[in-house]
Formats: C-alpha cells, structure tokens, sequence
C-alpha cells in the first residue's frame, strides 16, 4: 500500500509535518543578525543548504509565521541589515538552539535567552556564537519570498566571506573531522538527530 497525498488539497500544516518527516535529516542554520538599532537576534533554521561553491553561496529559508504570516525576526532584519553569520550546531549546544527558537519579543536578544555568547565578527557587522566551533560571516545576496501567507518560505541567499573553524575540531591533515565537530540535524516533530553514525563509499571513476 501506497500512501498518496495531493498537495494541493491539503492544510499547509499537514503538508509542512509530511515533508518534514520525510526530507531529513536536515542540517541547522544558527542564524546571527542584527536589527537597525543594532540589537542582535539569533535564531535556527533546518531549511538549510549549501547551494555553490564558486562563488561559495548558502540559502536558508524562514517561514512567515503560521497563525500571524508575519515576518520572522531574522527576515526583518536582514531587510535592514544585510549582513548575518551562520554558525553550526552541536550536540553541546543545541538544547540551548533549541531554546533560541522562542518567540521572544522584538529587540531581546536570543543570545542571552539560550546562554550563548554573541563575539564581534570581523568582516561584517554582526555577531559570531562563541560556542559554536564553525562560524561563517556573510553577506546577503538576495531574499526570494514565495508567498505572503503563514508557512510561505522566504529563501535567504548569502555569500560567504568568512570561515571561522576550531581547531580543535580539525584532524591531523587539517580537514573537519565530523567525530570532532559532533553536529546535529533536525528531523520530524521534535526529533533532533547526531551525526555519530557514518558509512562511507569510495566514489566511482568518472568518464
């Protein structure tokens, strides 16, 4: 038996737990930006991705709220402030991630909420997780809206100009070293996952 679901006919909300059910395990965006009075906002986002490399572009995408369809914080902010730092999350710090994902009001800092540690980026004007061992400074390419209602995505894509990697999590060669860097990713309802698990394959020959 095949269970088959039309979208288009279908509550937005049962469309977002199907597909978030199904499209896993998504890596998580801890986003870092500022509003215009300069007040940091810090918030996760699991619809993330690399998207190029040359030049070295990533995209995450927050939803207009569900009950409200008004803005998330972050968008508003980069609307003002097109600069922000993605920062990767840990099994060490993502009960305290998952705590910046409150609805906090406008202006207070998550920062402070999760107890994590904004530190002075040094290309852009924002803010760096101090706790987090991979912080990537950017800029905005472009925000691309795809719809005005609650649950429509708005694809932020920003250039990266900066990586900030620990060493410590780096192995003898100098690559990142995923039993060291210890990240997590976000799968259906309130199921998180490690990254403990891996299997690898030799990649096959090319023509």
């Amino acid at each position: 038996m095949t269970l088959t679901l039309d979208t288009s006919d279908k509550p937005w909300q049962e469309i977002y737990r199907r597909l978030t059910e199904i499209i896993q395990p998504r890596p998580i965006a801890l986003a870092s930006t500022l509003n215009a009075e300069g007040q940091p906002n810090l918030a996760p986002f699991s619809f993330y991705t690399l998207i190029s490399c040359n030049p070295p572009y990533l995209a995450f995408c927050p939803q207009l709220a569900g009950r409200t369809g008004q803005k998330k914080d972050t968008l508003r902010n980069l609307e003002v402030h097109p600069q922000f730092v993605v920062a990767t999350v840990t099994e060490a710090i993502a009960e305290r991630v998952n705590q910046a994902s409150a609805p906090l009001p406008y202006g207070e800092s998550e920062f402070a909420y999760a107890g994590l540690t904004p530190l002075p980026a040094e290309r852009i004007r924002g803010n760096l997780v101090q706790e987090s061992p991979v912080n990537m400074e950017c800029e905005l390419v472009e925000i691309r809206n795809y719809g005005s209602e609650g649950g429509a995505g708005n694809l932020v894509v920003g250039k990266i100009l900066l990586l900030h990697i620990d060493e410590a999590v780096l192995d003898a060669a100098g690559a990142v070293d995923p039993a060291l860097l210890k990240a997590v990713g976000r799968m259906g309802g309130e199921d998180w996952c490690r990254t403990s698990e891996r299997f690898s394959y030799p990649r096959p020959d090319r023509a």
